[in-house]
């Protein structure tokens, strides 16, 4: 019976940590004293990341446990360039420095294109060098809401292995089913959830910090995603690339045993991913089968928007363009999808566009 375990944070975060592993059954469960460890944070930004805390107890742990050979990588959003700043906004550069460790910017990785077996979106997938050689993957996501996924966890987390253009490739194919293809070919040997802050609301960036002060512990990422889900107050309909995940794996929910905290006890239900809290106001959108990829660069580029325009602004998602309202307004074509002749005062081509296009076009803007 697999295991997933859930500890409070008490005493202190690697006392808590100690006691998850436990539970979970040790670290010689899951790796040898002669592997090469990669740890794998979410340091996509400066908010709802990996608590620094957590990962610092568990480099002790790895070095008292007799693991010489490990490192940390992550790719961000955007390109090699962006990771490094989050690296050193974090303040994960000193954490490595101080241990004498390597942090790995795997955007700026060799790719290797892996075969997937039994895909749902994508006969190949391609991730960092590090992280296909590496023996072992520790995985370290941060408990939070997203907007494209409902939840980011484990499953979600693994996106950090992937180089360049693969996450936008993603979004193109579907991006649930290519997280499953992605997590079916390569898995981490264990999974550590920091639930210490969460965040709610928005995520992965722009969202409400939360304090549960919880960690989760186990082997198989999706087990430890549908634990994860239930203490977040989702059912597991919400979250559709850990429902497609547990139904491809054929897993018996019945099977997976939750030792030290009961969920019961310790479930907060999130405050979901509201639309309207997110979109500008005097913006409305015209959506004709837009796909996820565009649908989730819109949101992530409304977070960027400094200020709503003075005149109404309509956004045109998808290849179906419909008449604009009678009054007075300005027309943006969003996506490469969007027909060349569709009238607009400006096409924001991309697939998806760029996250700060639409920002930087609404700045250029005149109101009366």
């Amino acid at each position: 019976m697999a295991k997933v375990s859930i500890v409070k944070v008490r005493a202190g975060v690697k006392e808590a940590l100690v006691d998850a592993l436990v539970l979970a059954g040790g670290l010689g469960t899951y790796l040898g004293h002669t592997d090469t460890v990669l740890l794998k944070p979410n340091l996509n930004g400066t908010e709802g990341i990996t608590n620094i805390t957590l990962v610092e107890a568990l480099l002790q742990l790895l070095f008292d446990f007799g693991v010489r050979k490990l490192f940390l990588a992550e790719a961000t959003f955007g390109n090699a360039k962006v990771t490094d700043m989050f690296f050193k906004k974090s303040g994960y550069i000193d954490l490595v420095n101080r241990y004498n460790l390597e942090l790995v910017n795997l955007n700026a990785s060799e790719i290797v294109e892996l075969k997937v077996a039994n895909p749902l979106a994508l006969e190949r997938v391609c991730v960092a060098r590090e992280a296909y050689e590496a023996e072992r993957i520790i995985n370290l996501p941060n408990m939070k809401v997203h907007y494209a996924t409902g939840i980011s966890l484990a499953l979600k987390n693994m996106k950090g292995i992937l180089v360049g253009d693969e996450k936008k490739h993603f979004h193109e194919v579907g991006l649930d089913k290519a997280i499953v293809d992605l997590n079916n070919t390569l898995q981490p040997s264990l999974n550590i959830v920091d639930a210490i802050t969460c965040m709610e609301r928005m995520g992965p960036r722009g969202g409400d910090l939360v304090d549960l002060g919880l960690i989760l512990v186990g082997g198989n990422a999706g087990e430890v995603d549908y634990v994860g889900s239930q203490v977040m107050g989702y059912e597991l309909g919400e979250v559709k690339h850990l429902e497609l995940w547990l139904e491809v794996n054929h897993i018996d929910l019945s099977q997976v045993e939750v030792v030290g905290e009961p969920v019961e006890a310790i479930r907060y239900p999130f405050k979901k991913v509201k639309l309207e809290g997110i979109i500008p106001e005097g913006f409305r959108i015209h959506n004709r089968n837009a796909c996820s990829a565009c649908e989730n660069a819109f949101l992530l580029s409304c977070q960027f928007v400094e200020k709503s325009p003075l005149c109404p602004v309509e956004v045109f998602m998808g290849e179906f363009i419909e008449e604009a309202s009678s009054q007075r307004s300005t027309r943006i074509g969003f996506g490469s999808c969007c027909p060349v002749d569709g009238r607009f005062d400006k096409l924001i081509k991309g697939c998806p566009p760029y996250p700060y296009a639409l920002r930087d076009y609404l700045r250029t803007l005149e109101y009366p």
